[in-house]
């Protein structure tokens, strides 16, 4: 049977070569650690195949808040639990649906992603204000939100809010972390443990 070669390494290596504008068009290589082929797509990215048995498979990762995340500042704190590695030159789909409480009926929140280096991000974070209100914050750079919710229907009560990014990175992958704040300084907003997860996908 004629045997028919290609290029090899890790994903690591694969990606480090995309980094590194080392890849072909339309050359196909194979992801030793994975063992699965992959396609370069252009001379810095690259476009992995499914095994059988992983067409059908949710393309969706979710990560449950294990426990109760409090910040009274008004400067931005991580989520504890609300992160995932991204790769290199990779577009993401960002989701979050869950609850919080903030202290006071007048103390609002935001939300924002912290990003690797050179990445890229759009994405809107909403909560109700009223009962027939909603009030958005933006994200169009890492670490920073724009626009301010003025509060909640009610304080000390479950508040859902949800939230929608999506992100592009660069040569440098790394750590996409959810982060949160108050809009009142010494007033706390909580995000509420087993009511809130982040998902994200591969597009």
């Amino acid at each position: 049977m004629p045997s028919l070669a290609h290029k090899r390494g890790t994903r690591a290596q694969i990606n480090a070569a995309a980094a590194a504008s080392q890849l072909r068009a339309g050359e196909v290589y194979f992801i030793t650690d994975e063992a699965r082929l992959t396609v370069g797509t252009a001379a810095n990215a690259h476009q992995a195949a499914a095994k059988q048995g992983e067409g059908s498979s949710d393309p969706w990762t979710w990560l449950k808040l294990s426990a109760d995340v409090a910040n009274s500042t008004i400067t931005l704190a991580s989520v504890t639990g609300l992160s995932f590695t991204a790769a290199p030159n990779t577009t993401y789909i960002v989701e979050l649906v869950g609850a919080f409480q903030s202290a006071a009926t007048t103390t609002g929140i935001a939300l924002a992603l912290a990003l690797p280096a050179g990445a890229g991000v759009a994405g809107l974070a909403q909560h109700a204000i009223s009962l027939t209100a909603l009030a958005p914050v933006e994200q169009i750079a890492a670490g920073a939100s724009i626009g301010v919710t003025s509060g909640v229907r009610a304080a000390a009560t479950n508040t859902p809010i949800s939230g929608r990014w999506i992100v592009q990175t660069g040569a440098t992958g790394g750590t996409v972390q959810l982060q949160f704040r108050s809009e009142i300084a010494a007033s706390a907003v909580t995000m509420r443990a087993g009511l809130t997860a982040l998902g994200f996908r591969v597009i």
